[in-house]
């Protein structure tokens, strides 16, 4: 009977990179005790005489811990020590051959790149699939560079597709896989139809660590978010929306947590921003700088993101800022204003969502548009141009699935989606879009709103904090001594403050589509 293995956090060794003092063993021990479910032994340089002796010493310590223990590429390693099984790549012995020498109880994993190489390991029997690679990496040359999330997802829905019951097809990802992008990795992999990974392979994260240990625990406590956090979410009812909404509101107003906001926003709207988020009953901070982003993702509550005066020295911050925040499960909420406007801002964005896990994104109907690919509408500068979406909904909707987290559209309508649930959002005045800052004080009021929910329900977080800023901005507009943009702003700061549980309660007016 074949072994029963566990994916989740796949060790792949590297003599190389194990540090000063250490042994291979020794790292793999550690790396076991804080919780590596497989190792794969790929001693590349290594000949056959000690590349056994190697494998003998390991395989002692992974079988005390029942690990399985599996050997990359060579076949006849793996039969001189009766390994658990071997894995495979594209240039090495074919899989139909590896298992005729191993027989039907071993197990065989076999790295692929393309649907086409998945779809022929599937077929052929592999026991799994690794998919790579998905970032950049120097342990192993490849063929096809990094695909990212996107890329490995679509090869993971391929081989799901052609994986035939009752034989289901398992895999991981390999390749740039670290403590801080891994729960991003696994969520944005998943599949359509919610099935994820099984887990993911790691080789200088684990190999490269000073604490083996430490360094597998913090990753298996990553990969346990995501399993909570990925995949479809929960279809909603207006009754249950509307409590929770209600709920989250109240509990802002009540002052019972103040979530620290930190914001690295454009030059324009600093002052607005900080103003509205301490109105609104959050914390602001405005802290760009590389060197205090490792600090502060200690006690952030929520991060908010906004290239609207994109800098080269700023993006260095903002990305340090994200790679943190990730680590924390801290949620971002990303402003790509003006994405559609330059090349640059768009590559600035993709790259973004590539490598970190977003919460929200908000923007325009241009901005959300440039993010879809659609030519329905269009940027000029930081305005959205155009008649309109023939069908929003089904934009907000593909955006939400594409990148795997909430997206909030502003505009006469607003709507908001998590891909399973889409909001219609009524509130607000025309005078919002005559003052600068308005939308970036929407991505205000999402940070300041959503910390509280933003692991089991981020679209209610980003509902209540749009529905609270727009209702703010009608009560603003509605006062008597409003008289145009100028005293517009002011009130509309006052708004936010003056807010009651009442009010709010009373005029939200949003619908399920």
């Amino acid at each position: 009977m074949k072994l029963e293995f566990d994916l989740s956090l796949y060790l792949v060794t590297d003599s190389t990179m194990v540090p000063a003092g250490k042994t291979l063993a020794e790292t793999v021990d550690q790396a076991i005790q804080g919780g590596v479910t497989i190792v794969q032994l790929r001693e590349k340089s290594a000949d056959t005489g000690d590349f056994i002796a190697t494998a003998r010493t390991v395989q002692s310590i992974t079988r005390k811990a029942s690990v399985p223990l599996l050997i990359n590429d060579r076949i006849d390693v793996a039969l001189a020590i009766d390994a658990d099984g071997v894995h495979i790549g594209q240039d090495d012995m074919p899989l139909s051959e590896a298992r005729q020498l191993l027989g039907p109880h071993k197990i065989i994993g076999v790295s692929v790149q393309t649907c086409e190489e998945a779809e022929i390991a599937v077929r052929g029997g592999a026991d799994y699939l690794g998919i790579g690679t998905c970032y950049s990496t120097n342990t192993k040359a490849v063929k096809v560079g990094p695909q990212g999330p996107a890329g490995i997802r679509a090869v993971w829905e391929h081989a799901l597709k052609v994986s035939e019951p009752p034989c289901k097809v398992r895999a991981v990802t390999i390749g740039g896989v670290n403590q801080y992008n891994v729960a991003h990795v696994l969520n944005y992999a998943c599949a359509v139809n919610g099935t994820c990974l099984d887990g993911v392979a790691v080789v200088s994260a684990i190999m490269a660590a000073p604490d083996p240990s430490l360094a597998a625990q913090v990753l298996q406590q990553q990969i346990s978010t995501a399993r909570q956090t990925s995949g479809i979410r929960p279809k909603y009812d207006i009754d249950h929306v509307s409590q929770q909404v209600a709920a989250v509101f109240a509990q802002s107003k009540a002052g019972s947590i103040t979530p620290l906001v930190q914001h690295i926003t454009n030059s324009v709207v600093i002052n607005d921003c900080a103003n509205a988020c301490l109105a609104l009953g959050g914390s602001p901070i405005m802290a760009a700088d590389v060197e205090e982003q490792a600090d502060l993702a200690q006690v952030v509550n929520a991060l908010v993101i906004n290239i609207g005066t994109l800098a080269t020295e700023q993006v260095a911050g903002m990305r340090e800022a994200m790679r943190h925040a990730n680590l924390h499960q801290t949620p971002i909420i990303l402003d790509p204003v003006a994405v559609g406007a330059t090349t640059h801002r768009m590559q600035v964005i993709d790259e973004m969502i590539r490598d970190f896990g977003i919460c929200v994104i908000k923007g325009n109907a241009g901005e959300i548009a440039a993010l879809a690919g659609s030519a329905e509408m269009k940027m000029r500068g930081v305005d959205a141009v155009g008649t309109g979406f023939a069908d929003p909904v089904a934009v907000v909707k593909q955006v939400a699935l594409r990148h795997r987290c909430v997206v909030v559209m502003t505009g006469v309508v607003d709507y908001v989606s998590d891909g399973t649930n889409t909001f219609a959002v009524r509130n607000g005045h025309k005078l919002q879009s005559v003052i600068t800052g308005s939308g970036c004080m929407v991505g205000t009021a999402l940070g300041t709103f959503i910390h509280s929910v933003a692991k089991e329900a981020p679209v209610i977080g980003a509902l209540t904090g749009i529905l609270a800023i727009n209702i703010a901005a009608e009560i603003a507009a509605n006062r008597s001594d409003v008289q145009g943009p100028g005293t517009f702003r002011a009130a509309f700061i006052d708004s936010m403050h003056n807010l009651t549980t009442e009010q709010f309660n009373a005029h939200t007016n949003f619908s399920i589509l």
